[in-house]
């Protein structure tokens, strides 16, 4: 299910300029085991030239209109690097108990989106959210984004967009999805890098702990020994409102949703508005962590 990346047009909307640089995890690929990304500053990006893109994700306002002044600052700072594309991790809106209601939603998400395309149009790879999703909302956040999972390639590497809120199998990736993973990524090997996206991470870390994919931990570890042996570089997720990176078994865990809605934790445990920054060539890939001002 290979997909072209949707085109969002967007118009122009002046906003204040955000502060952002933090952190940097520098991931080199090589046939040499994988050491775990020290965080460091200033730290050296993958070799030019590069592809740029963007991850972000939870800019879920909480009904709270101000908070959507905040994923106006994410999506400034994201427009300043000029990415050739941008993933979200899900969670866009909060939800409602009707189409009406969500439309709404999704006009103010776009509307505070439009920073993203100062420099012009940047195409958004969508990953479903459960708040996106949730309440028989699932064919309005088609109509705005399309397929729920596909793969797409740009330059030396391969991108899944998987969804974990498939009715009759939330939480976790099975059936039709699992069966078209497995082949999707026996067919990427042949790629320098493979990235992946989804909502619901693997390995929480804070009050969806019990509620994410640990839910079905048979189906979490088959996912995370498919990844493994697929060599899947980096995978990005959402649903936890906050900044996290472990590594398992040379995977890279990221979960980044820090894009404006309520944060879950203080800024020392990962508790900060963010995006992250990915640079990557043939020879290896860089994440940097890049903290929003409110």
């Amino acid at each position: 299910m290979r997909h072209p990346l949707a085109l969002k047009f967007l118009l122009l909307l002046c906003l204040a300029p955000v502060w952002a640089q933090t952190a940097h995890d520098s991931v080199p690929r090589t046939s040499r085991p994988k050491p775990r990304p020290v965080v460091q500053t200033p730290a050296q990006p993958a070799p030019q030239p590069s592809t740029i893109f963007c991850v972000f994700g939870d800019t879920q306002p909480d009904r709270k209109p101000e908070r959507l002044l905040i994923t106006s600052a994410v999506a400034r700072g994201m427009a300043a690097e000029r990415p050739a594309f941008v993933i979200g991790t899900g969670d866009y809106i909060d939800g409602a108990d009707n189409a009406a209601g969500a439309r709404g939603q999704y006009q103010r998400f776009f509307q505070a989106l439009l920073p993203l395309q100062k420099f012009g149009p940047v195409p958004l790879a969508a990953a479903a959210g459960n708040h996106d999703t949730g309440g028989g909302l699932g064919g309005l956040f088609e109509q705005y984004f399309g397929r729920r999972y596909y793969s797409f390639d740009v330059s030396c590497a391969h991108f899944i967009i998987l969804d974990t809120q498939q009715p009759g199998q939330y939480g976790r990736i099975d059936g039709a999805q699992w069966q078209w993973l497995y082949q999707d990524l026996t067919q990427a090997q042949d790629k320098p890098l493979i990235f992946v996206a989804l909502h619901q991470p693997l390995f929480p870390v804070s009050v969806h702990r019990g509620s994410s994919q640990d839910r079905y931990p048979k189906y979490r570890d088959r996912l995370h020994m498919l990844f493994a042996r697929a060599k899947v570089n980096a995978v990005f997720a959402g649903h936890e409102h906050l900044y996290n990176h472990q590594v398992r078994d040379k995977v890279h865990y990221f979960i980044n949703g820090g894009g404006g809605g309520p944060l879950y934790a203080n800024a020392g445990s990962g508790g900060f508005y963010h995006y992250l920054k990915v640079q990557y060539n043939e020879d290896g890939y860089a994440v940097e962590v890049k903290q929003v001002q409110p």
